[in-house]
């Protein structure tokens, strides 16, 4: 019987640590795979943006998708939703003007302006949710670079109502999880990583 209570007392001090680390594992386990997919859904999303089906809108479908014998392509964003099947929300918005990230974000360019730049989340987003940029960097003289899809009508009237140029531009893609371990949230800590992915690609026309 002592044996047994003293059994049961080493059990109990065991096992909190013993969970913790299971729980530790699975975490870090969810946390790669949430890694690899938005690599892929940014290579994806990325490869929709540089097609010219896709030049007018990144959430509409492909003008492809009107003809006679409609295409089975999707709109640019639903590359990015390819990590809805583990509960994560995404999250994509047009810019207010053809020159500023959208309202989630900030951008800083890069010092060789033939390069993707740096982009931050702003202090206001959520936890669990992917956040979609999209933006072309245009080599042409006069043309804004990077240049951000903005749908108002001053925008349109003065740049033209298609998201992308012609020119065989750079068209960008990057994608940010702000990803707080399901461990963490349990214990109360307020611990959230931030996950990036950023994938390039040549306009197809």
């Amino acid at each position: 019987m002592r044996q047994l209570g003293q059994t049961l007392v080493e059990f109990a001090l065991v096992a909190p640590v013993l969970l913790l680390l299971i729980g530790a594992t699975v975490d870090m386990g969810r946390g790669v795979l949430l890694n690899n997919l938005l690599s892929g859904a940014s290579r994806e999303t990325a490869r929709l943006a540089a097609l010219s089906y896709n030049s007018g809108s990144n959430t509409l479908p492909p003008a492809c998708s009107a003809l006679g014998t409609p295409c089975s392509r999707t709109a640019v964003v639903q590359g990015a939703h390819m990590l809805d099947s583990l509960g994560v929300a995404v999250v994509y918005a047009d810019s207010g003007t053809i020159g500023a990230a959208p309202a989630y974000g900030t951008y800083v360019a890069n010092a060789d302006p033939t390069q993707p730049g740096t982009i931050t989340l702003t202090g206001g987003t959520s936890t669990n949710t992917v956040y979609v940029f999209i933006y072309e960097i245009d080599q042409q003289a006069g043309n804004p670079s990077p240049r951000w899809s903005c749908p108002t009508a001053g925008c349109t009237a003065t740049y033209g109502s298609a998201v992308r140029t012609s020119g065989r531009q750079l068209v960008v893609v990057d994608l940010k999880l702000k990803w707080q371990p399901v461990l963490a949230g349990f214990l109360g800590i307020p611990t959230v990583i931030t996950f990036d992915s950023q994938s390039a690609d040549r306009i197809e026309f």
